[in-house]
């Protein structure tokens, strides 16, 4: 990516970032008008409840707070535009520095360059993204799909987006899970056909994804 593009890039960001902050802060001061303060108390029990696991999207630790699935799903997803936002920024700076930081931004700025060269790859990454945020597995959510996108080479503006989306995904599951599975919702997702599932599909989408690396990277 060279500096023009990174400067459009970064200034994107910055609103998006924004936009984030500001509709996430008059979401919460509209709340509070509705509610009362006593409220926000509960607001950030929840908050905090869910970002700890998304399974709480189910109710199952939280059933005392008058939240339903839908809304505790959008409170998830608002906390992972923040986790995403948050490391982006700070990614930022940690790239300046001389030695860990130089060689992050020098992978990033190399693959970037690839994906440039070859747009097919670049949805690849993007919806690669997308697909690790959004499946069930232990230790795919915002902070690792932040992470691997930018080693990968997406853009700060690309990597909040599938970060975003992919976690759109999942708590639109996990709310419809609750709402239409009922008290079923448990032994489903604690089942370890499911786990194996998500893990086979993440596999087949990875060999999947280095077929077309490759086959690019051949024919180029």
């Amino acid at each position: 990516m060279d500096a023009t593009a990174l400067d459009r890039d970064t200034r994107r960001f910055r609103w998006i970032a924004l936009a984030v902050a500001v509709a996430s802060l008059a979401a919460i001061v509209s709340y509070v008008a509705l509610h009362g303060w006593s409220a926000f108390g509960s607001l950030a029990v929840a908050a905090s409840t869910v970002f700890v696991t998304k399974l709480s999207i189910f109710g199952g630790n939280i059933e005392d707070l008058r939240f339903n699935p839908w809304e505790l799903g959008l409170i998830a997803w608002v906390i992972d535009l923040w986790v995403s936002c948050a490391l982006l920024a700070g990614l930022a700076s940690f790239e300046r520095l001389p030695f860990a930081g130089k060689a992050l931004a020098d992978a990033n700025a190399r693959a970037g360059k690839t994906l440039l060269e070859y747009p097919g790859l670049r949805r690849l990454a993007f919806w690669g993204i997308t697909v690790l945020v959004f499946l069930p597995i232990p230790g795919s959510g915002a902070v690792t799909g932040t992470l691997v996108a930018r080693m990968v080479g997406l853009s700060r503006v690309a990597s909040f987006s599938a970060v975003a989306a992919g976690a759109a995904f999942a708590v639109l599951t996990y709310a419809a899970v609750a709402v239409f599975l009922g008290n079923q919702w448990e032994r489903l997702l604690t089942d370890p056909l499911v786990l194996a599932a998500s893990v086979l599909v993440l596999v087949a989408f990875v060999a999947f994804a280095w077929l077309r690396v490759r086959r690019a990277l051949q024919r180029g």
